[in-house]
């Protein structure tokens, strides 16, 4: 069985010497799947948003580090992959529409931040979004109702928790457990991810130190290790469906199977077979007819034997008398 792989979601973007440290760490600590995050506050800013310009959105070439760098992390770690993330915060539902731009899109992962209950319901029923981030150091001002969460989650959205800021300071502690056991008892801890959101190295914990916080959250040992690899991996997985027309195939060919996966090839010639089958009872008026016609055929030829043959018992009479 394969290892786990061990993502962290949730770098925030700042200068390229800090950055490079925190990525250092992480991947010293264990983790192979880092995302770099932009952090934008709104998508148009400004009382007078007619009047106001839109916020600069940066391209991911401008956030993640250069070949030489990733060359150095995955010389320590071979599977080390960097990954561009574009966050904004939902303050208002009109601006929405600017997540669908190409300078969006063109990151790896897309995530928001509702800041009210409309927010909310948006972001859970219709944003085409990877991730929903909620600001856990805080009161949320809405309720985490079970119905839109379980909506996102089918829809394939996850949702984050990040730790860092309750290192910081213990009323913020406190409000992050509060909010995050709410999360997991609303969940039944499914579609959540824990991301760290470090802006230094000190903010970085090992992968087995989450999934200890994951506990702490109310996830329990599963669950918290998939909140830092399988559900991680989701998500890739989903931003890269939201890319390709929502869909991911996976093909290989059939001499590449690995024996204990030869069945699947067994188990579509058997239905294939079933299916001809039910096709053939399913249509018996074919079957009859084709009986029918030889049958008639037969017949035919028989008939013209018996005519043939009557001229030829007449003149065999005639001779004998």
């Amino acid at each position: 069985m394969a290892l786990p792989i061990y993502a962290d979601l949730n770098i925030p973007y700042q200068s390229a010497g800090s950055i490079q440290e925190v990525l250092d760490l992480c991947v010293d600590v264990g983790f192979e799947r880092v995302a770099i995050n932009n952090v934008v506050k709104n998508l148009q800013s400004g009382k007078n948003k007619k009047q106001a310009a839109k916020p600069q959105i940066l391209p991911p070439t401008q956030i993640l580090l250069n070949k030489s760098s990733t060359d150095a992390l995955k010389a320590q770690r071979p599977k080390f992959q960097q990954l561009s993330r574009f966050t904004t915060i939902l303050d208002d539902a009109a601006n929405t529409h600017r997540l669908g731009s190409p300078e969006v899109q063109a990151y790896d992962i897309i995530a928001v931040q509702p800041t009210d209950e409309k927010t909310f319901q948006l972001a859970c029923s219709t944003l085409d979004v990877d991730i929903i981030c909620l600001n856990f150091t805080e009161n949320l001002g809405f309720s985490l109702k079970r119905p839109l969460i379980k909506l996102a989650i089918k829809r394939g959205i996850h949702f984050e928790i990040s730790y860092s800021p309750a290192l910081k300071d213990n009323s913020v502690k406190r409000n992050i457990i509060s909010n995050a056991l709410t999360l997991i008892s609303v969940s039944r801890g499914k579609g959540v991810i824990i991301s760290s959101a470090a802006e230094k190295p000190i903010d970085v914990r090992s992968p087995w130190d989450v999934m200890n916080l994951g506990k702490l959250f109310g996830l329990n040992q599963t669950q918290a290790k998939d909140a830092i690899s399988r559900n991680c991996r989701a998500v890739l997985k989903h931003a890269e469906a939201r890319k390709t027309c929502k869909t991911v195939i996976s093909v290989t060919a059939a001499s590449n199977l690995r024996p204990d996966e030869r069945w699947i090839l067994q188990t579509s010639r058997t239905e294939a077979i079933s299916q001809q089958k039910s096709i053939t009872q399913d249509n018996p008026e074919s079957s009859s007819e084709e009986d029918s016609s030889d049958d008639s055929e037969d017949n035919e030829n028989m008939d013209s034997e018996n005519v043939h043959d009557q001229p030829e018992r007449k003149k065999l009479k005639l001779d004998v008398s």
